[in-house]
């Protein structure tokens, strides 16, 4: 088998050695597909040692030359990239400031709940739990979502109602259940109480009064510093042994029989869009209607903000309401085909939401995946 793959890489070295730069690999392309069309449809479900040595060779190249990807039709592709990091605030002591208030329960009405308290970098900027705690040990409804590249989304949350870090970050200082401020008024009063805030602020905003901008500010700054390298980016970037033969099956698997690129593409590894998977639980104690509860159109309820699958090894439980609780959980709810939100009696077949709850996305399909390949998948996904 690896005699059938040498010469779609020598072929590509060849352009490489003779200096022909980006336009001879590119040429090199069309007929490098033909090739990679017919030898990768032949890879075995299971593949040995020289099969995943071979594979590798057609991912050791620049992503433009890897085999094309499965995709719906419906999809807008982007190739996965490396991410070019958030370039670092021009003020470090706003960033300081902004990790101080970040890391300081003062900021919560009961003195006790910090920001950090559910956005942990231990536990991948999360909480490592289902739905998070707050103010009088309150359980929120949602997962904690990991800040890493935040300040990179279209929108924040998992139903997008935030366009921006400082209005994300303004949500859970006045949330009942979380901070449990009345408004942000009681905030500025104590910072500006204490010993030392005042100081910082007229040093960061050149001003006598903290107001309550400045705090967003000043965290929504800290919060845009949190993304960083990961083995992927680093085998994108050239470093060839970065990733396993075993994660690079699994890139491959990623970009073709499990379908991931339909909705986990572009260098965030995500489309930016909202989907519905099934797991509203509409008509049930943890019903969530998701993008719906924002923009009021019936489409979207059920649907969730597709999150960017950066770190996504260290952000464990995974979707809205935490009930995956790991990636190989996860991997298994797509080779059913994703939830089924149905009617369980004569009531809950009345909701006039129900219809639409149960529409999942027409892109979710069992995928018919070995044990091989899901491990395979998990592997990859491990290294993002």
């Amino acid at each position: 088998m690896a005699t059938a793959w040498r010469p779609f890489w020598v072929v590509l070295a060849g352009c490489l050695v003779a200096g022909g730069g980006m336009a001879l690999v590119s040429a090199a392309v069309p007929r490098a597909l033909e090739k990679r069309g017919m030898v990768l449809s032949d890879l075995p479900g299971e593949p040995d040692g020289e099969a995943l040595a071979a594979l590798r060779r057609y991912y050791e190249v620049i992503p433009a030359a890897w085999p094309q990807p499965t995709l719906d039709p419906s999809v807008e592709f982007r190739e996965l990239a490396a991410l070019e990091l958030p370039k670092q605030n021009p003020s470090p002591a706003k960033v300081a400031l902004g990790k101080a208030l970040f890391e300081d329960p003062i900021l919560s009405a009961s003195g006790q709940i910090a920001c950090q308290s559910c956005h942990n970098r231990e536990l991948g900027w999360g909480d490592g739990l289902k739905t998070s705690f707050g103010h009088d040990r309150a359980q929120g409804r949602r997962n904690a979502m990991p800040l890493f590249n935040a300040s990179l989304r279209r929108s924040l949350f998992w139903d997008g109602r935030s366009p921006d870090l400082e209005a994300q970050a303004a949500e859970p200082l006045v949330n009942p259940v979380e901070m449990a401020n009345h408004d942000l008024t009681g905030v500025v009063g104590r910072l500006a109480a204490s010993p030392a805030y005042p100081a910082r602020f007229a040093a960061v905003f050149g001003t006598d009064r903290i107001e309550p901008e400045q705090v967003l500010e000043a965290i929504a700054a800290f919060e845009a510093t949190l993304e960083e390298r990961t083995r992927f980016d680093r085998f994108v970037q050239g470093d060839k042994r970065a990733l396993t033969d075993q994660q690079v099956y699994g890139l491959h698997l990623f970009r073709t029989k499990a379908g991931c690129m339909n909705c986990h593409n572009g260098p965030l590894m995500t489309d930016e869009k909202f989907h519905n998977l099934g797991l509203s639980l509409l008509g049930r104690p943890k019903e969530d209607v998701g993008r719906y509860g924002v923009t009021g159109v019936l489409d979207d309820v059920g649907r969730f903000r597709t999150p960017s699958l950066r770190h996504v090894g260290e952000t464990r439980p995974y979707m809205h309401n935490g009930i995956v609780p790991t990636l190989r959980h996860v991997i298994m709810l797509y080779q059913t085909g994703g939830g089924h939100t149905l009617p369980r009696n004569a009531a809950e077949a009345r909701n006039p939401l129900m219809p639409f709850a149960g529409r999942t996305s027409p892109i979710l399909k069992p995928l018919g995946l070995s044990l091989a390949e899901r491990e395979a998948l998990v592997a990859f996904l491990e290294s993002l």
